[in-house]
């Protein structure tokens, strides 16, 4: 978050300066990409996200039209993510108690009006819980009318709150490798990495937020991109701090106690005013009452106040002077700021460029530029005696791991969630779009302890130092914080150690990029498995020649893919009988290759089966306590076989992506019931997600992929890109389609250009989906893809014979239906 209402401020001061963006041509600039995203998707954009899942779709569209102007310009974008939270930061996003607060007030909580003392999150929850109990009671006060015509919801699901990027950050680190766009995810704060990488000269700007002016060292920044009036907005530290009459500590001062990124909360006594006006409020204090901030929380808790306000306070200045980045050479390491050696830093250097360089003398062993500019910043070239680090630094940033874990942080290899549930101690489970009340999908988190999440910690702690096998991890709930559970970060033998004889070693994989269609076809070729894919000798140890190693992405993911069915028991293996079967679920699994379906569908149905196979619910059966549909009481009372029949089809769907332009933002009917499930299936997606990046990275540090055979960029385009379970799910949109489609089918005596006529109303499908009988003809194609998958459980008696019928008699229904038959 940038310092509370500041911007706004600094608009009504004149102290945002203009100038044309064709002044940034032949250059490189840094963009902070949560700031980037907040000023692209407003809080008026997407409000009806979080109703129907899915990445947001207008985001391309805003993104294709500014890099066509970056490219115009020759401006050469970076994109730099943000990383872990520090200890203020997770605090203030409720980690350690997985929103149970949050989720608790969210029924009480008025989304606007002045909320100073509200994080965003809760606010969030607020204007979530508020707009699902409207639309609720329009669906109860409409039933009498309501026959086939749905209704459209009133109050948005998003308010005074942007859209949390880290859930789509995947989507678009996958975007930036399509397009050959420079990204880096910062090991923690995207802004102070930026400030680094200007430092360094690897940038020659920042487009960040109005946080940047608490650093010393960036003299100006770039605050927003008009790009219809081709001029772009920034900002003078300078002049800012002379037009104010503060000195760089009392500005400091001002936006720990307002909130701003590294300490996000509002300190005493700023509580009481009004969140637009808390800069202006805290500068007035300061110039006519000299009001030191930092001496009003040491006061107050002398006098009995608390004592987590000092605390807070006193942790977001330390964020701030002794952040971690990750350096040229690969080290995540202190990269200091310290505001009051401001002016002792200028007069005794001309400029930051000279500091780099008289510090980089004494690198000997540093050649090229980028390393020797690395050395002026890095704490092990500085002196210990000008810049004192705090031993207890790691309670203010967070508890440190390998600097290879962070490299692959960066590259968007892993996501970092299981990385911040190794420093805090705490896995936390917060809530779904829907609320997450249903039965089943807490039975789901119940169920993902022993089937993920032990074995993702085990895989990452194993490799690293001793105090994190043993450090005490618990999964924390939303729904009940006090009931943790423990997780099991040790086993004999390691989850590694149980998989390192699985090998995949192909010789024409260099050219063959990974899919879960291409593994499938991979095994279906393989006459023996045990012969092909038992290694009789490890790869890890560095005895080993690499020319025997994995050396290709294909190889490398192949390999962890297989882990990953072992671990989740589609496959069964013993290396002491060099047995390696699939079972019945892994027989399924290969089935996938038979279906005749595009290789993005063989990944979907994937999910589809681990979701199956940990039977917490079935396609037709209702949750519990029960989801109201948002199909009308005329139709499941009419017709109540068809609509069993619609439930089914609307839940397999929720796989399907319609083929969307990024065009217009969605705004037309919700059902929380498709919803509901979708949310059941993108659990299972972001645990597979967890596992098989935990696995791959484990084959990583292990040493058993020869990484010298990638060039820098091939990690990304080779690896990361192609990675399974990375992409969102897709959103509700074709489930809800084809609801509404057959209900008005239903209702006006089968007339299939009556229900495509309501559907392209409804959805306004001549903004948004090119053809329209097209995407209906491919989801029913889907559709019977998933009945002949059916068909083959059915005779493995991995689903019931009702449930097969059920879904064959659907397929039946709803292609007639399509085809106006």
């Amino acid at each position: 978050m940038p310092i509370q209402s500041l911007e706004l401020f600094l608009f009504e001061r004149g102290l945002v300066g203009s100038y044309p963006i064709d002044s940034l041509k032949n250059t490189t600039l840094g963009i902070d990409v949560n700031h980037y995203v907040s000023r692209l998707l407003t809080t008026k954009k997407e409000q009806f996200l979080d109703a129907i899942g899915g990445f947001p779709i207008s985001l391309k569209m805003y993104l294709e039209s500014d890099l066509k102007i970056f490219k115009e310009s020759n401006i050469t974008p970076v994109f730099v993510f943000n990383g872990s939270g520090t200890a203020n930061q997770l605090a203030a996003n409720s980690h350690f108690t997985a929103l149970a607060k949050e989720v608790a007030a969210a029924s009480s909580i008025t989304p606007s009006g002045s909320q100073a003392s509200r994080s965003a999150k809760e606010l969030m929850l607020a204007q979530r819980h508020k707009a699902w109990t409207q639309w609720s009671n329009l669906l109860n006060n409409n039933q009498s009318t309501y026959i086939d015509q749905p209704l459209q919801p009133q109050e948005p699901f998003r308010y005074q709150a942007i859209i949390e990027l880290k859930k789509f950050q995947s989507d678009l680190i996958d975007y930036f490798i399509e397009h050959q766009i420079v990204y880096q995810v910062a090991p923690y704060c995207s802004w102070i990495q930026l400030s680094y990488l200007l430092s360094s000269g690897f940038i020659d700007a920042i487009y960040g937020p109005t946080d940047c002016l608490m650093l010393s060292n960036v003299d100006r920044f770039i605050l927003g991109m008009e790009f219809p009036n081709k001029d772009f907005r920034f900002i003078d530290r300078a002049r800012v701090l002379k037009d104010f009459h503060v000195s760089s500590e009392e500005f400091i001062d001002i936006c720990m106690a307002v909130g701003n990124d590294l300490q996000p909360s509002v300190l005493p006594p700023l509580q009481i005013y009004p969140s637009n006006k808390l800069f202006e409020i805290s500068l007035e204090m300061v110039l006519n009452t000299g009001t030191n901030f930092y001496a009003y929380q040491l006061s107050s808790n002398a006098q009995g106040g608390a004592v987590q306000e000092v605390d807070k306070y006193e942790k977001g200045v330390s964020s701030l002077k002794y952040m971690p980045v990750l350096f040229s050479s690969g080290r995540v390491d202190v990269y200091t700021i310290d505001p009051s050696r401001e002016h002792m830093e200028e007069s005794r250097k001309p400029s930051a460029n000279s500091e780099h360089r008289q510090s980089n003398e004494n690198m000997a062993s540093v050649k090229d530029r980028s390393d020797s500019q690395e050395g002026s910043t890095n704490l092990a070239a500085a002196d210990d005696k000008t810049f004192p680090i705090p031993r207890d630094v790691h309670d203010i940033i967070g508890q440190r791991l390998p600097d290879e874990y962070y490299y692959y942080k960066s590259l968007g290899l892993i996501s970092g969630k299981l990385f911040d549930a190794i420093t805090t101690g705490v896995y936390p489970e917060e809530p779904p779009l829907d609320g997450g009340s249903s039965n089943s999908y807490r039975e789901l988190i119940a169920k993902s302890v022993e089937l993920f999440k032990n074995k993702e910690i085990n895989l990452l702690t194993q490799n690293i130092n001793r105090y994190f096998q043993m450090k005490p991890i618990v999964q924390v709930k939303w729904f009940s914080p006090e009931n943790k559970v423990a997780l099991t970060n040790r086993t004999s033998p390691s989850v590694f150690e149980q998989l390192n004889h699985i090998i995949i070693k192909t010789n024409n994989a260099k050219t063959t990029p990974f899919s879960v269609s291409e593994f499938v076809k991979l095994l279906l070729s393989t006459e023996d498995l045990s012969k092909e894919f038992i290694s009789d000798q490890v790869v890890f140890p560095n005895s080993v020649p690499v020319d025997q190693k994995i050396n290709s992405a294909f190889d490398l993911l192949s390999t962890n893919f297989l882990r990953l069915l072992i671990q989740l028991e589609f496959f069964d293996f013993d290396f002491g009988e060099k047995s390696l079967t699939p079972n019945q679920w892994g027989r399924a699994f290969l089935k996938l290759g038979n279906l005749g379906a595009e290789s993005d569908f063989v990944g979907k149905l994937f999910i589809l089966l681990v979701f199956l196979k940990t039977k917490v619910l079935s396609i037709s059966q209702d949750f519990t306590p029960s989801v109201r549909s948002s199909l009308s009481d005329h139709t499941l009372r009419s017709y109540p076989q068809e609509s069993k029949y619609i439930l089914a089809l609307t839940r397999l769907l929720t796989l399907f992506q319609v083929d969307q332009k990024p065009t217009a933002i969605y705004h037309g009917p919700i059902d929380k019931k498709t919803l509901t499930f979708r949310e059941h299936l993108d659990f299972v997606n972001d645990n597979l997600n967890d596992l098989f990046e935990s696995l791959v990275v484990s084959s990583l540090t292990a040493n058993e992929f020869d990484k010298l055979s990638l060039q820098n960029h091939e990690w990304q385009s080779e690896i990361v890109y192609h990675m399974p379970f990375k992409r969102s799910l897709p959103n509700t949109v074709m489930s809800m389609m084809v609801e509404f489609f057959l209900q008005k089918y239903l209702h006006n005596g089968n007339i299939k250009h009556d229900a495509l006529a309501l559907v392209s109303t409804e959805f306004s499908t001549y903004k948004c989906v090119p053809n329209l009988t097209e995407q209906f003809d491919q989801s029913i194609a889907y559709l019977s893809q998933c009945k002949v998958l059916f068909d083959e459980l059915c005779d493995m008696k991995l689903v019931s014979k009702d449930e097969s019928e059920l879904l064959s008699e659907a397929v039946t229904f709803a292609t007639n239906a399509v085809r106006g038959e």
